[in-house]
C-alpha cells in the first residue's frame, strides 16, 4: 500500500510540473513578432549611434595611411551621420526626418514585413533599411554611405577615396537608434 501511494503522489506531482511547464510553453515569448506601428514620433539616441568598419586586411596593408585615418577618425565619422533628432511617421507612409538644423526632410517609407521597412527621401534617394520592435527603432546607414561621409571628410593630404573603397568591405555601415 505505501509503495502504491508513493507512485500516485510523485505520478501526481510529475503531472503538475507537465502542466506547468505547458502553461509556460504557451505563454512565452516563442509568439510571432506583432505587426510594427512606426506612427508616431521617435526620438534619437546618439549614445546608441555606432559605425562600422570592416576591412580587407591585404588592402589595409598595401594602405597603411589609409588604415590608421580610419581608426583615427571614426568618432569623426559618426558624428557625421545624417542623425535626425526625430523621425515622424503618419499612417499614410510619410515620414519626416527633423534635423537640428532645423532643416527637415520629407520622404515615405515601406514596410517591408514584421519587423523591417525602408525610408525613401532626398537624402537617401535609394533608401535606407530600418527595423522597429515597436519600442526601438534603428536605421541602417549602407557602405556607401558611410563611404561618402569619409569622402566629405578627407584632405588634400589623405589618401584618395578609392583607397577607402577597395579596402572596406561590404559588411561595413552604421546604426542609429530611435525611442518612443
Amino acid at each position: 500500500y505505501l509503495f502504491k501511494t508513493t507512485i500516485m503522489k510523485i505520478s501526481r506531482f510529475l503531472s503538475l510540473i507537465a502542466l506547468g511547464l505547458l502553461t509556460l510553453s504557451l505563454f512565452s515569448c516563442n509568439k510571432e513578432p506583432q505587426p510594427i506601428v512606426l506612427a508616431g514620433t521617435w526620438n534619437s539616441d546618439t549614445t546608441q549611434t555606432m559605425v562600422l568598419i570592416k576591412y580587407d586586411a591585404v588592402e589595409a596593408e598595401l594602405n597603411p595611411v589609409a588604415y590608421n585615418f580610419l581608426r583615427e577618425n571614426i568618432q569623426k565619422i559618426r558624428k557625421n551621420l545624417i542623425q535626425p533628432d526625430q523621425l515622424v511617421f503618419d499612417e499614410t507612409n510619410s515620414v519626416l526626418f527633423k534635423m537640428k538644423s532645423g532643416q527637415d526632410f520629407a520622404g515615405t517609407y515601406t514596410k517591408i514585413d514584421e519587423v523591417y521597412f525602408k525610408i525613401t527621401n532626398l537624402v537617401f534617394p535609394d533608401g535606407i533599411l530600418g527595423g522597429c520592435d515597436n519600442t526601438n527603432l534603428e536605421l541602417y546607414y549602407p557602405r556607401d554611405y558611410i563611404l561618402s561621409v569619409i569622402s566629405g571628410i578627407l584632405t588634400p593630404q589623405d589618401p584618395p577615396i578609392e583607397n577607402f573603397d577597395r579596402m572596406i568591405t561590404a559588411e561595413s555601415g552604421g546604426i542609429m537608434l530611435f525611442r518612443r
